[in-house]
């Protein structure tokens, strides 16, 4: 099963690696005759150093980074100019291996503060990078990229944006006193969308930061940043010097993380010094059952009570498909019975015809993500099937990329984020989201319509215990249904094993945007129990 990546936010980690340097200059002049877009041709590498600030990171106590934001300033034709950068460096531990992950983010901000431009660049996996680059155009953000990310589109710009310079300095030009609240938006790359943030004074206390400090004057402030979809990060707890404004602490429960993220404002050289012992992303994120199922993934099906309470929306947590149904249940319904059955099951069942028919350019498309369309994937595909007869179907087809899958990738390559689909190709290593975009990658090559599948699956014994662990799996459009199917596993389908949560096609896509339902169920924080066992007959 992999670390899933979590999309940042002001002030939140990522799983995902991403080294950076200072962008290049970007001028991309209009044709004549159309309107002059933004000048943004600005070298930030000859910019003046004006802020340059540290936080180091430590999650359940142990130290894991830093956070860093610098401010560079220049001038052009008498009038200054503000690039500021957010970078990232946590490390976590990932099946006993130690993985460093790195994060940048910047903006461009004009004379009146305004956003001139954005840069999210990240590196997916070694050698592939997602980089997204947005030129701000009234009220619009004018998205380019590199690689397949070339193809991301524009969004909506509201009016009123700050860049990280101005996030930066915001405490100190807000000044709130206790019971005031204001807001305001940025830009997160992550899911390539403007967000708001609500940050509100709860109070002023005495306290001491840290271990051994004296106690001093702080406001305390909650910071909490509006839904994407039904994904909520949970608020962050910030303690402000009350003399200077600067922000000294925060405390942030991540569940991604494995518990309280909690940031404290130091010195570059404290920031920089290596880390020790840091937590395993597996045993954090996975989920503890009370007791082994032995044969999961032969059993007919498998009822779970599943204690969502910290989630308003229990019941919109887990997919609902022909092979899984969700009840709600348990005190206040914030609880939800879900059962799962085997493949096999829900196959012996004659499908229905199909409502709509899956769109080809969406699941058999090509994306930065599912790039299939290059020579080796293909020839992978056509490897996979060499053996079947002329009369072999599409869902032998897919049965063929599954087990070619599962007996030339392995699973030794646990530092990269998400691989695509041609990366994959290349090195043949990874987890199971490397398995999964292998795979509907080469079953796209092949025109069977395909999709990746993410949930839980039941995993073997984990310190005496069994657990669910974060996974992702695959599903192709055989027979006028959807059948899952695992690369990890190469079982010609799933049990009643896995645990679906959401599925995503990856169409038009360039950043982590579908992973935000799974991140969702982590930070309930839920508590399973399989409650019903069903042999098969």
């Amino acid at each position: 099963p992999a670390s899933t990546p979590v999309p940042t936010a002001t002030p939140l980690p990522t799983d995902s690696p991403l080294p950076l340097a200072d962008p290049q200059p970007i001028a991309d002049p209009k044709p004549a005759g159309q309107a002059k877009e933004p000048d943004v041709s600005f070298d930030p590498a000859k910019g003046k150093v004006i802020s340059d600030v540290y936080d180091i990171a430590f999650v359940k106590g142990m130290k894991v980074g830093y956070f860093n934001v610098t401010i560079k300033q220049f001038e052009r034709e008498g009038k200054a100019y503000t690039y500021a950068t957010k970078r990232q460096e946590v490390t976590m531990g990932r099946f006993g291996e130690k993985v460093k992950t790195l994060a940048e983010d910047a903006t461009l901000e004009g004379p009146a503060g305004e956003v001139l431009f954005v840069r999210m660049s990240q590196e997916v996996s070694s050698g592939q990078r997602l980089a997204i680059t947005g030129i701000v155009d009234g009220q619009m953000l004018k998205v380019k990229g590199e690689g397949m990310a070339a193809k991301a589109e524009s969004m909506p710009w509201p009016e009123g944006v700050i860049g990280f310079s101005k996030e930066l300095n915001i405490y100190k030009e807000k000044k709130p006193k206790p019971g005031e609240t204001f807001e305001y938006n940025i830009y997160e790359g992550r899911v390539n969308q403007v967000v708001k943030i609500t940050v509100k004074c709860l109070e002023l206390e005495t306290v001491a930061l840290v271990e051994g400090q004296t106690p001093k004057p702080h406001l305390k402030f909650e910071a909490k940043m509006q839904k994407i979809g039904q994904f909520q990060i949970p608020p962050a707890k910030i303690w402000v010097d009350a003399e200077t404004y600067e922000p000294m602490r925060t405390d942030q429960d991540l569940p991604s993380l494995g518990g309280r993220l909690t940031l404290i404002r130091t010195t570059k050289e404290v920031a920089l010094r290596p880390v020790g012992k840091v937590p395993d992303l597996f045993d954090v994120q996975s989920i503890k059952l009370p007791k082994e199922i032995a044969g999961v993934h032969d059993k007919a099906s498998i009822t779970f009570t599943i204690d969502l309470s910290i989630d308003p929306e229990p019941y919109s947590c887990f997919a609902k498909d022909d092979r899984q149904s969700v009840t709600l249940t348990g005190p206040e319904r914030k609880s939800v019975e879900l059962k799962t059955q085997h493949f096999k099951q829900v196959s012996a069942i004659p499908p229905m015809p199909p409502i709509i028919e899956p769109p080809k350019d969406v699941f058999l498309g090509v994306s930065f993500f599912i790039d299939w369309d290059n020579d080796l994937t293909k020839k992978q595909a056509a490897l996979a099937i060499q053996s079947l007869p002329a009369t072999a179907t599409a869902e032998d087809k897919a049965k063929a990329v599954e087990k070619w899958v599962n007996q030339n990738m392995r699973a030794v390559e646990f530092s990269q984020a998400m691989a695509p689909t041609q990366e994959v190709s290349k090195n043949l290593t990874g987890d199971c989201t490397e398995y999964s975009m292998l795979a509907v990658g080469m079953c796209r090559a092949l025109g069977i319509p395909s999709r990746t599948a993410l949930g839980l699956v039941y995993a073997p014994s984990s310190g005496g215990k069994a657990v669910l662990a974060y996974h992702m799996w695959f599903e192709v459009w055989v027979n006028n249904r959807w059948l899952p199917l695992d690369g990890t596993l190469a079982r010609g389908g799933i049990g009643p094993g896995h645990l679906k949560i959401t599925d995503a096609d990856w169409h038009k896509q360039s950043s982590f945007a579908p992973l935000l339902p799974v991140l969702r169920v982590l930070i309930a924080q839920p508590k399973v129990e399989a409650v019903t066992v069903e042999e098969m007959k």
